[in-house]
């Protein structure tokens, strides 16, 4: 059977996020079409509470609340700092841990208060002080449950583990002996599959995609999901479907509108007086050409980097996708996605449709809406499902790509 799972997520115990409850996300969840989604923050001692309260054990290591019907899995984003012999500063990477149920979360801050670490805020870190020691962590963890999952989180932004912060040439510099047991990694908003299939560390790994959303808003629940192939609806299936690489699809937020798609500097920055974008950086440290500091190495070209065009690629069906909610906003010449016509239209396509996820892999979407929806929506929703649509400028720095419609290809 296929499944849709988003499964990295925050709550809102984790810095810069409001709070998110779980009636929300749920509602959100059916508009999208999400079967399963990430609970966020779990090891946090204050959420863990909370989540022991509100949700019940729906199938094996899946959990919902009352008289629901969408799933939850236990997770948390956790950052693992070390200190590299060949690295100058410390080299940190985020990670998706996905626990089988609440043992295995107590285990693991058992082993945590073992080891001195805070466990403070809603994204821990685990730090160590060289790369055997981080060796030993993970595999301590790992052995807490053989279904206790580590993923690298967002693998190519500056703080994944192939990242342009890090600057590493591979990823057994970071693992050592750990990586025979990473058999995935989350491909990130800023990179997608064709992106990434030819880096020689990556070419035998599975890649899924997650939203990694900080709220439950309708643009962030969803902008990236996985459909895998399992055999039952429970936890154990989705993490053999994860370890076996039986993904159907990944749907990926468009890489342009990635906050870390290009090279480059905002026009915020100290000494900065406009936008300055560079492209095709091939080797060594960019430097702004305007305040003469060095730049935020882009995705893009940090993938260039480590690409092998010698490598025959994977083949892995993905999908671009722009959240409907943003479309619908376009569409209108709304800036606010939460403006009373944007929603109204939203909720008259939902009437239609059973989801989002329906919409976008439907071929009837004319029929469907016709004289139900204006005709400038549908014509947009169209250009966005054929892909004419492009971001300019493109996502950089930290900043979103700016949507425009009709002029893809």
């Amino acid at each position: 059977m296929n499944l849709v799972v988003d499964i990295h997520s925050h709550s809102g115990y984790a810095g810069g996020v409001g709070q998110i409850e779980l009636r929300s996300v749920s509602r959100t969840m059916k508009l999208k079409g999400i079967d399963v989604f990430g609970t966020g923050d779990c090891l946090f001692p204050p959420r863990t509470a909370d989540l022991r309260r509100m949700l019940k054990e729906a199938s094996q290591g899946l959990y919902a609340l009352p008289k629901d019907k969408c799933s939850f899995i236990l997770q948390t984003e956790i950052i693992f700092s070390t200190k590299l012999k060949h690295k100058k500063n410390k080299t940190l990477a985020h990670h998706i841990l996905l626990f089988p149920d609440f043992k295995s979360i107590s285990k693991v801050q058992k082993l945590m208060s073992k080891w001195n670490m805070k466990n403070t805020i809603g994204r821990p870190f685990i730090t160590s002080n060289s790369q055997t020691e981080l060796e030993d962590q993970l595999f301590e963890i790992g052995n807490v449950d053989p279904y206790l999952e580590i993923i690298p989180a967002h693998i190519m932004t500056p703080d994944g583990i192939l990242g342009s912060k890090n600057d590493l040439s591979e990823i057994f510099e970071f693992y050592g002996d750990y990586c025979k047991k990473i058999s995935a990694i989350e491909t990130g908003l800023s990179a997608d599959p064709a992106m990434l299939q030819q880096i020689p560390d990556l070419v035998d790994m599975t890649f899924i995609s997650n939203s990694d959303c900080h709220s439950a808003a309708l643009n962030r629940i969803g902008r990236e999901f996985t459909i895998l192939d399992v055999e039952k609806r429970d936890y154990h299936s989705i993490i053999e479907a994860i370890r076996k690489n039986n993904v159907i699809l990944t749907a990926e937020f468009n890489p342009a509108e990635g906050r870390y798609f290009m090279t480059g500097h905002r026009s915020d920055r100290k000494g900065h007086f406009y936008d300055t974008i560079l492209q095709n950086v091939k080797c060594g440290e960019p430097i702004c050409p305007e305040c003469k500091k060095k730049i935020m190495l882009g995705v893009k070209d940090r993938c260039d980097q480590l690409t092998n065009r010698s490598i025959v690629p994977t083949k892995r069906d993905f999908i671009h996708l722009i959240p409907l909610i943003e479309v619908i906003a376009a569409s209108q010449n709304i800036r606010n996605i939460n403006a009373k016509k944007v929603k109204k239209i939203f909720g008259a396509i939902m009437n239609i449709f059973p989801s989002e996820i329906a919409l976008w892999q439907s071929d009837s979407i004319q029929v469907m809406l016709d004289k139900r929806v204006d005709e400038k929506t549908i014509n947009q929703i169209l250009a966005v499902q054929k892909g004419d649509y492009t971001f300019q400028p493109p996502g950089f720095d930290g900043r979103y790509g700016k949507l425009i419609i009709g002029e893809g290809k």
